[in-house]
């Protein structure tokens, strides 16, 4: 294992000498096809500003004004007819006398609760097992749980009952 190791870090050393080597070989390269060196520029020779090597105003020269057209311009902030709304139509006002009162219905009675029955122990106290909303309870006749109180509990089935009236769950 530690051959192994020794024969993968030279193999690693050797790959990076080579790259490294290769790269010093182009940097040289553009050095000696006219670029300033870096002495040079630090002893103040070669130019240090990004300006003046750069000719902008032949770059700026080359640059022309888009001409604007005069008619026919579009606005980009308007959307396109075709999800442009309707016109609102016309409001028709029509004299009908006195206004007709609306009679008030009676509100509809309330539903009871989704109560579900798990199961019904008989007995002398008869108790039974039921889920309301992921929640379960133990009850027994009289028992108040949830708004509603049990009335019965039979064999088959348990009476309830809540504001609205009495219901059953099997």
């Amino acid at each position: 294992m530690n051959k192994f190791l020794v024969l993968l870090v030279t193999a690693t050393i050797l790959l990076w000498g080579v790259f490294l080597f290769k790269m010093s070989d182009k940097v040289d390269a553009q050095n000696s096809k006219g670029e300033s060196s870096l002495f040079d520029e630090l002893s103040g020779k070669a130019p240090q500003d990004v300006e003046e090597r750069l000719d902008f105003k032949s770059l700026l020269s080359r640059l022309n004004p888009q001409e604007m057209p005069s008619s026919d311009l579009r606005d980009p902030f308007r959307l396109p007819a075709g999800m442009m709304p309707p016109p609102p139509k016309p409001r028709v006002v029509k004299d009908a006398g006195p206004a007709p009162v609306p009679e008030v219905a009676a509100p509809p009675p309330p539903k009871p609760p989704s109560i579900g029955l798990d199961a019904i122990l008989p007995g002398d106290n008869p108790v039974a097992i039921i889920k309301y909303r992921g929640e379960s309870a133990v009850v027994s006749v009289g028992q108040e749980i949830w708004n509603v109180t049990v009335v019965a509990i039979e064999p088959d089935r348990v009476v309830l009952r809540f504001t609205g009236g009495t219901f059953e769950i099997r």
